[in-house]
């Protein structure tokens, strides 16, 4: 019995120790857990301060920069005005490029005006001038004192054909005056327009010359035959005579044969050679293709 007691008292002593090392365990892992969750909360917020300054360090970085950007050009404009560039020179120069832009441009639009205007006055002009040459082509139908013409109709109620605000048959009238004018100026004068023509003169033709020997001999025959004018008679009645021959305009010019004969000047080949000295461009005793 007495083991018993002692094997049952070893083993509420073991259990014992167990719970109380078990409850030491787990106060120690609870205690653990806790400083592991403070430690990372720690380095966390260390990292987030580091990344907050670099970032806070990055944008002060661009801003700086952007800020020392504008200062240097600040700068860099006043060095150059102050000390490379006037500017109140600069800007004088420019007004005064203004000002003459201004008054070119100014003179060029008045240019333009008076070429507008006369163009304008040329068109007028050249339509009046074409109306002129048309009523005067026309002057047939202006009005008289028992017909009416086309263009004073009595048709036209209130309205009359007009060109340049002047009435078509007032514009026939001041054309037809002229041409009346100069019809009575005329009146009675024998003019001859035409021109007067050169006497032309044939050209000996190609035909065999005929003399006079030829012709006689000719006679002879036609004679024997009995043909004298046309008529068939007698050589008795005729009498034997040859019908008077009426030589023509060139009886006594020089014979020229057709074929060969030049109607252009003459030409005198020596005078193609002229007598005067050759002039050369290059020196004597040496060719052309030399360069010295």
């Amino acid at each position: 019995a007495r083991e018993l007691e002692t094997a049952s008292a070893v083993r509420m002593q073991a259990d014992w120790r167990g719970h109380v090392v078990r409850r030491l365990l787990t106060e120690w892992n609870s205690n653990a857990l806790h400083i592991e969750r403070i430690y990372r909360g720690h380095l966390g917020r260390v990292k987030a301060r580091a990344a907050h300054r670099e970032r806070s360090i990055f944008w002060q970085e661009i801003y700086f920069s952007a800020c020392a950007t504008v200062l240097q050009k600040w700068f860099r404009g006043y060095h150059s005005r102050r000390y490379k560039h006037n500017y109140h020179a600069r800007k004088a120069y420019i007004a005064a490029v203004l000002s003459k832009s201004e008054a070119l441009r100014g003179e060029l639009q008045e240019r333009l005006q008076e070429q507008v205007e006369t163009e304008i006055a040329e068109q007028e002009r050249k339509a009046r001038s074409d109306v002129d040459q048309l009523s005067a082509k026309l002057h047939h139908l202006v009005s008289t004192k028992t017909t009416p013409g086309i263009y004073n109709s009595p048709m036209h109620d209130g309205f009359l054909p007009t060109a340049f605000s002047i009435p078509v048959e007032q514009h026939l009238r001041n054309a037809v005056k002229p041409v009346i004018r100069e019809q009575m100026r005329n009146k009675g004068k024998v003019t001859n327009t035409k021109p007067k023509l050169d006497i032309l003169r044939s050209v000996p033709g190609a035909d065999p010359y005929i003399s006079q020997e030829e012709r006689d001999r000719q006679g002879e025959r036609s004679n024997r035959l009995g043909f004298v004018g046309g008529n068939f008679t007698s050589a008795m009645q005729s009498g034997n005579q040859f019908a008077p021959h009426h030589a023509s305009i060139q009886a006594n010019s020089m014979y020229i044969d057709g074929g060969t004969q030049t109607l252009g000047r003459s030409t005198d080949k020596k005078s193609w050679v002229s007598s005067k000295p050759f002039h050369t461009a290059v020196a004597r005793n040496k060719l052309v293709e030399t360069s010295d």
